[in-house]
Order: C-alpha cells, then sequence, then structure tokens
C-alpha cells in the first residue's frame, strides 16, 4: 500500500527547504528515487535533502558523468544520477548493490530508468513543471515505515 503527498513549491529555496523536511527523516538504508523531466529540481531536491541529513556545506551537484557520488557524514548520502545510463546492467560494474545495504540514505536521479533495480521499499518523488519557477511534487512511501514517516509532513 502507498501513500502520495502532493506539495508545490514556488522557488527552488522552497524546493530545497522541502528536500531538508524529507532529509531529517530518512534513516540509514532509505531509498528516494526521484523521477522528473530535465530541470525539474532533482539536483535542488536533493541538495535540501542532504541538508536534513546534517551533511555540511553545499556539497551537491549533479554527478551527471559519474553515475554514483559519496557524500560523508553522520548518515552518509550515495547520491545516484542515471541519466547517462542506457541500460540498467550499466550499473553492475560500480557494485550499486552495496549502496543498498543501510548504511546511508541512497538518493537515485532519474530513477525510473531502473526501476527494476530499487529496493522493495522507498520513496518515489515526482517532480512536474507548472512553470518556470514552481514545482508539483509528489511523494509516494512504498513501504509501511517510510509511509508512518513521511506522513508527519503533512503538518
Amino acid at each position: 500500500m502507498s501513500q502520495s503527498l502532493i506539495f508545490v513549491t514556488k522557488s527552488p529555496a522552497e524546493t530545497k527547504r522541502l528536500g531538508e523536511r524529507i532529509g531529517k527523516l530518512l534513516l540509514p538504508g532509505d531509498t528516494v528515487a526521484l523521477i522528473g523531466e530535465l530541470g525539474s529540481g532533482k539536483t535542488v531536491l536533493t541538495k535540501g535533502i542532504a541538508k536534513g541529513l546534517g551533511i555540511k556545506g553545499n556539497p551537491v551537484r549533479s554527478p551527471s558523468f559519474i553515475f554514483i557520488k559519496e557524500y560523508p557524514g553522520k548518515v552518509p548520502l550515495f547520491h545516484f544520477d542515471l541519466y547517462r545510463l542506457k541500460k540498467p546492467g550499466e550499473l553492475n560494474t560500480v557494485g550499486y548493490e552495496e549502496y543498498f545495504s543501510g548504511k546511508g540514505v541512497v538518493v537515485v536521479e532519474w530513477a525510473e530508468r531502473a526501476k527494476n533495480l530499487l529496493p522493495e521499499e522507498y520513496l518515489e518523488v515526482e517532480l512536474s513543471f507548472i512553470n518556470k519557477n514552481e514545482r508539483e511534487i509528489s511523494l509516494t512511501a512504498k513501504g509501511e515505515g517510510l509511509k508512518e514517516r513521511i506522513s508527519c509532513l503533512e503538518i
């Protein structure tokens, strides 16, 4: 069973703040699957998640020329960017499975390109354009543990 929450952000700063709120709810072993067009705010949301996890500074950039970027912290962030992925099997060369072992939080941009590789439970975040600055962001918890934690974002 899954539950969806819909948010509208009116600027990149609001998108980042939503990401920070999400990041504060995540635990080691959680996965966030980001889906959305180019420029829809996936990396901005990831920056907020990193901040919410307590990762210092503003280190997150889209790792478009590599598949995975690691950000150390009390809860590490493993940031996947699958934009350049041609077929899911390409991830086997980077040992992607070990990132889902529970040591940190995994955020996957362009997750629709490798949905069959995601764990059974994850948070699906779909970002879509309303206009130049506004985004509709839909959160769907795939799994009971995430559903319970994410439900408090409604408040």
